[in-house]
């Protein structure tokens, strides 16, 4: 009777340590752990066709992309300046200052890119600062100017409305590999 008292004792013991722990302590505080399903990651395999799209739409996101970094440097820097100021005579100035200083540094680089090149431009901006272009227009402008602007960008197959989706949208998504790859390099 003691023996398989001792024997059940030792199975009971060794049976609790062989339980999968949910958390680990740390510090005296306990962190719950979760484990995760296994994923297997492929190389991208792409045809030819596919390959040759990519490069040019990786092309047109380098080219593009100190832009929407500007225009997100140039919204943060407008939002600072316009946070001291009290009434919308000063804020409108600041506004045209800003403006004008954009339209000087900016208006020849932008005015020489493609269609497509501007269609992406405007996803960008859409990532970089969260709001999309028409957004920007109307709040830092009005909604005359943000729909004047708005059916002169569908005039030539734009939209300032488009958002950046790289969960829905293919192009998107590799838009978002490019970017994810060129900060890869710069660190």
């Amino acid at each position: 009777m003691i023996r398989a008292f001792i024997c059940m004792l030792f199975i009971f013991i060794f049976e609790t340590n062989a339980q999968i722990k949910d958390s680990i302590e740390v510090d005296g505080t306990l962190i719950p752990v979760e484990l995760l399903e296994e994923i297997t990651l492929k190389p991208l395999l792409l045809n030819s066709a596919e390959k040759i799209k990519f490069y040019r739409l990786k092309r047109k996101v380098t080219k593009v992309y100190p832009y929407a970094c500007a225009a997100k440097k140039q919204l943060i820097e407008l939002e600072d300046d316009l946070k001291y100021t009290e009434n919308k005579r000063q804020r409108r100035k600041i506004g045209k200052l800003h403006d004008k200083w954009i339209q000087k540094n900016f208006t020849d680089k932008i005015k020489k890119l493609t269609r497509s090149e501007g269609r992406i431009l405007i996803k960008l901006i859409h990532r970089e600062t969260g709001n999309s272009a028409y957004d920007l227009v109307r709040n830092y402008r009005n909604g005359l100017t943000a729909f004047l602007w708005q059916k002169l960008a569908t005039y030539f197959d734009g939209d300032l409305k488009a958002t950046y989706q790289p969960k829905t949208i293919e192009e998107d998504k590799w838009i978002e590999h490019i970017l994810w790859e060129r900060e890869m390099k710069l660190n």
